[in-house]
């Protein structure tokens, strides 16, 4: 069903069974068989996945599977001893899966930036969070800051925040870019949310350099 699309670029060419393959394979909510705003949200996340592991970097990440894609896909496919034939189906998903994250691909960002602000040397960061924060980075041009990253219980409490915060997990940051408006930061972020890449983005300040928060799952 996936190979279809990887082809023709479209869900709408698909049937109904593979419509609902998709669907099931991919966790939708709807298994309708119908080409709904959720299931096309969860194609382009599932692109942008796919093209993030095969390198794409900054405005590449499209969630098109365009020429491009196919192209280093079949790359992927050869040096992996797959068939090349430039279509992410379950081996070339599986393989690239298997692709590690490593702070070796992380372009703007040192772990110690996410360490807990009370000085304790706590620092759990989910890498999968700082890949996407290096993306907006790149995207905007300009230094992105880390104003909370990782937190320890104790720091957690002090700050005001909720028990069980995503903070505490290593997968929450506050982030601002200079010369850019929390409004605007808070829009590309929710991009994220929409792709299922991120859980959650606000802000509770309208300013520039406003701080906004982004977590993932």
């Amino acid at each position: 069903m996936f190979n279809e699309y990887w082809r023709k670029k479209n869900l709408q060419y698909l049937n109904y069974n593979s419509l609902v393959a998709f669907q099931r394979d991919f966790g939708c909510t709807m298994i309708d068989g119908i080409y709904g705003p959720e299931t096309d949200s969860k194609l382009q996340g599932v692109i942008w996945n796919i093209q993030y592991k095969l390198g794409f970097i900054g405005d590449e990440l499209d969630s098109k599977a365009g020429n491009e894609t196919i192209r280093r896909t079949k790359e992927f496919q050869k040096s992996h001893g797959l068939n090349p034939d430039g279509i992410a189906g379950p081996l070339t998903r599986n393989a690239l899966n298997d692709v590690e994250y490593s702070w070796d691909k992380v372009k703007y960002f040192k772990k110690d930036e996410f360490t807990c602000k009370c000085g304790c040397g706590y620092n759990n960061i989910d890498i999968r969070l700082v890949y996407i924060l290096d993306e907006i980075r790149e995207h905007y041009g300009k230094p992105l800051i880390v104003t909370s990253g990782t937190r320890c219980e104790k720091h957690n409490r002090e700050v005001g925040g909720v028990q069980g915060s995503r903070h505490c997990l290593g997968k929450a940051s506050d982030i601002y870019v200079e010369g850019v408006t929390s409004q605007q930061l808070l829009a590309y972020c929710q991009g994220y949310v929409n792709k299922h890449l991120a859980r959650y983005t606000y802000t509770n300040n309208k300013n520039m350099n406003g701080v906004v928060h982004i977590d993932i799952n």
